[in-house]
């Protein structure tokens, strides 16, 4: 089966780093073939993020975008630390043309929802799309334990 829709060698750079649950909802989101979609920023060290946020291209310090040491532990019990960021931001396309009118993805985060709903994740994926003290609707990032995320 061909794809109708990939991501190109940008989007997949800006997921590195990013946690793996947020990958598989980006690219699933993409298999589905409706709308083009790309990655417009994925992890960020904390330099990145000041400089983001005195440039006005970000909203807050603490930014899930901010690679955060995580312990991961397999089956057999080896643990390793790791880095990873919990959020990335998304952009529509059209026609090859970046689109950022909210309404343009009103149904990519409806289907995107549904993906999370079918792995089980929907209640530890926040929404930018939701955020109501802040306008982020390309936003889409993962709640840490205890985390009640942004409203």
């Amino acid at each position: 089966m061909e794809l109708k829709y990939r991501f190109g060698k940008t989007s997949i750079s800006r997921m590195k780093g990013v946690d793996a649950r947020l990958i598989i909802l980006a690219t699933t989101y993409l298999a589905l073939g409706k709308k083009d979609i790309g990655i417009t920023y994925g992890a960020r060290t904390p330099e990145e993020q000041a400089h983001m946020l005195k440039n006005g291209k970000s909203q807050v310090s603490k930014s899930k975008h901010l690679l955060n040491k995580e312990e991961l532990v397999t089956q057999g019990g080896f643990k390793m630390d790791i880095m990873e960021s919990n959020a990335i931001d998304i952009v529509g396309y059209k026609n090859g043309e970046a689109i950022w009118e909210r309404a343009y993805y009103e149904d990519i985060i409806k289907d995107m929802k549904k993906i999370a709903k079918h792995y089980g994740w929907q209640d530890i994926i926040n929404w930018g799309w939701d955020f109501k003290s802040l306008n982020d609707p390309y936003h889409i990032s993962v709640k840490e334990p205890g985390d009640g995320g942004i409203k």
